[in-house]
């Protein structure tokens, strides 16, 4: 596995390479999840290039960029000794940022300032704004993203086709562990008690699933009622909820009552963003 760690021996490296390149952005403090995305890259049979670059751009004033787990010589050992990775790319904030970011890629409103986008105000253009940064640096054919960050791949897969960028965008299937919590860096926040109470967002999400699988005759006001049940549930035991709810695959936009009488051709997705304790989770399960 080689080792970059600036944009300028990037560029003299890829631009020696004669392959096609499979993506895997990360944040590091790596974990089974991001394993499964590597292993995806690489049955591509694509060059696989990983980055760990923690992007202040995406955390809102108030949130945990200082305090986000980094765990750099950790993380190389394990993609090492995954043996699946090329080439992994280390930037620091100055090669990413080596100005002041005056530029920046948002997505519409309506895609972008709802959900994550209304409960971390400006997340998804810092996201957008690296990743566009990435894509132009590293070129990939094929960029591989979990689908726990469900909303996110909706958003990158829009800005690859409104820009006209030739990288397929393929989502990989939530890796949990055997309770059903999902893989996230942020579970090492989690103390003791909360990571016995953490699967039952899962939980909460995939008996929602199950209800509304088994109402052939599912109303708006149902699904309303579904929503309100689990958050119910996730109070009474604790949490903080930022939003339960059921959206359209296709844009996350609200479904109507012809949405769900035809879900076979209009597919639904249950989303849900909650806090226990000061460790925000999300989860989602597509139907």
């Amino acid at each position: 596995m080689k080792i970059i760690y600036s944009v300028s021996d990037l560029h003299k490296f890829l631009s020696m390479l004669n392959a096609k390149i499979s993506f895997v952005p990360t944040m590091g403090s790596l974990h089974r999840g991001h394993l499964e995305l590597v292993d995806l890259a690489k049955g591509t049979k694509n060059f696989v290039v990983v980055s760990i670059f923690v992007n202040r751009l995406q955390f809102g004033p108030n949130e945990d960029f200082d305090k986000y787990p980094r765990s750099i010589e950790n993380d190389i050992n394990i993609l090492a000794n995954h043996a699946k990775t090329d080439l992994l790319f280390i930037p620091d904030e100055r090669e990413i940022y080596p100005e002041p970011q005056n530029f920046y890629v948002n997505p519409p409103n309506e895609l972008g300032n709802i959900l994550e986008g209304e409960v971390r105000k400006g997340f998804f253009s810092g996201v957008c704004t690296v990743l566009m940064k990435l894509f132009s640096l590293i070129r990939p054919d094929t960029v591989v993203l979990g689908k726990k960050d469900y909303q996110q791949l909706i958003i990158v897969r829009s800005m690859c086709k409104q820009f006209l960028l030739s990288t397929n965008i393929i989502g990989h299937e939530i890796v949990r562990e055997k309770r059903g919590l999902a893989f996230s860096s942020r579970n090492k926040y989690l103390n003791e008690d909360q990571i016995s109470l953490a699967p039952m967002l899962y939980t909460v999400l995939n008996c929602m699933r199950q209800k509304i699988l088994d109402n052939s005759n599912l109303s708006i006001k149902d699904l309303v009622a579904l929503e309100l049940e689990a958050t119910r549930k996730l109070e009474e035991n604790k949490w903080f909820v930022n939003y339960i709810t059921v959206r359209k695959q296709l844009d996350l936009s609200l479904p109507s009552q012809d949405d769900l009488d035809n879900q076979i051709n209009v597919p639904l997705v249950i989303l849900g963003a909650a806090f226990i304790g000061n460790v925000r989770l999300i989860d989602n399960l597509e139907i």
